[in-house]
């Protein structure tokens, strides 16, 4: 017999993202962890406030430095990585903020959680 992992489940999309996101977080000891579509909108963050639209706005911008349209030549002080995914035919912008050693572990477990979950929704 399975045993049931999670403790949050929701069968709304971004309610998922987000139980998701968190768990991970806590998980690898992350700060934040936000996703972003390519216009800079939140699609789905760790956390709840304006940063988490502001972190989510700046990733696509971030996670392409020096190309034109990217304003910021360098990236705020913050010991962040991001990870650019494709989801059918879309790019979404994974951020995560914390320890730089746990921010690797820590996207590559989000990415596959969040194709797990747009798949099945």
């Amino acid at each position: 017999m399975s045993r049931e992992r999670r403790r949050k489940r929701s069968s709304y999309v971004g309610l998922a993202l987000q139980y998701w996101l968190s768990s991970v977080a806590q998980r690898k000891r992350l700060m934040a962890l936000v996703v972003a579509d390519s216009a800079g909108l939140l699609v789905a963050a760790s956390f709840q406030g304006p940063e988490a639209e502001e972190l989510a706005a700046l990733a696509p911008l971030l996670a392409r430095p020096g190309q034109p349209g990217a304003p910021l030549d360098e990236a705020p002080e913050l010991p962040m990585e991001i990870r650019q995914m494709q989801v059918d035919c879309s790019s979404l912008y994974l951020c995560a903020i914390g320890d730089l050693r746990s921010t690797s572990d820590g996207l590559r477990l989000a990415e596959s959680g969040i194709q797990r979950i747009l798949q099945v929704h």
